[in-house]
């Protein structure tokens, strides 16, 4: 081998290597999926969620894979309906996409309420370090380490919105409006339906008593609690550079939204007004880029 092809073989080994996409399946309770390794074991489907701020899994993936709780008091979960207290649990490893998540200690969730059979939810501590690219209507993710070629993701030199944290916690909001009225949104990739709080719903002009709604499934958060939200038209949504016309919204006052924003209007923008974009996501940088999907819908 010559010099040049030897310093061109080292340069390469220092890039990191592309990998393929894995794919964005749909559960049977709506929740997008990805497949995930836990100790070296599965794949395990894990809902990728930028609303979480640390991993959790389900109690039957703790009997599947004969988890032991971490020595020690127990510790607050919070959720969409409220918190509660719950074991940690000492995962060793957590895969995805060639990504790697060394030892880790994830919340032990509650049961579902629902059909889903999802084996957790990977958060904000797995993505840091990477670029994730949800492609919706291309049903695929990626994960690029960082550093990475940025406009290659994208598409282009694309500004990106600007998110911003959330004191106490790893979320991140950013500038949104309902019917012309300005509000907060936070991206959240693990919830199904979007959801706006009353005081957002009255100020743009929604009433949540008109024929149009209805009364929708009951939400269960962490702590198993029940709330009801109505489901219905909300109107013109517009963020981070797009327009939802005839958006579809549940309304009610969530406890995780009470806790960051009091009583500020606020929506958490779930995966129902993401899915026909490719969302790009630096969660270090508090950088979001929505760009048109890769695939025809």
């Amino acid at each position: 081998m010559t010099k040049h092809l030897a310093l061109a073989a080292a340069l390469l080994a220092l890039v990191p290597c592309a990998r393929a996409a894995v794919p964005l399946s749909s559960s049977p309770d709506a929740h997008y999926t990805v497949p995930a390794y836990v100790n070296g074991q599965g794949p395990f489907a894990f809902i990728l969620d930028s609303g979480a701020d640390g991993s959790a899994i389900y109690p039957w993936l703790v009997q599947r894979l004969g988890l032991k709780p971490v020595p020690g008091p127990k510790t607050e979960l919070g959720g969409a309906t409220g918190s509660t207290q719950v074991s940690m649990y000492q995962l060793d490893s957590v895969t995805l996409d060639g990504h790697r998540l060394g030892k880790n200690q994830a919340f032990g969730m509650p049961a579902r309420h629902d059909q889903g059979r999802e084996a957790g939810a990977l958060g904000n501590d797995l993505m840091d370090g990477a670029v994730v690219v949800y492609d919706y209507p291309c049903r695929q993710v990626e994960l690029h380490t960082k550093p990475t070629d940025i406009d290659a993701l994208v598409g282009g030199k694309f500004a990106p919105t600007e998110l911003h944290g959330v004191s106490g916690n790893s979320l991140l909001n950013l500038p949104i409006s309902v019917n012309g009225v300005t509000g907060i949104g936070v991206l959240d990739t693990g919830m199904r339906v979007s959801k706006i709080n009353r005081a957002f719903a009255a100020a743009a002009g929604i009433d949540v008593n008109a024929p149009s709604f209805h009364d929708g499934a009951p939400i269960y958060g962490a702590n198993s609690k029940a709330s009801v939200p109505r489901t219905g038209p909300i109107g013109t949504l517009n963020f981070a550079g797009i327009t939802i016309p005839d958006a579809t919204a549940q309304v009610l006052d969530l406890a995780s939204l009470r806790e960051d924003f009091g009583e500020r209007p606020a929506v958490q923008i779930g995966t129902d007004l993401l899915d026909r974009y490719r969302v790009i996501y630096d969660h270090q940088a508090r950088h979001l880029w929505l760009r048109p999907s890769r695939c025809s819908r």
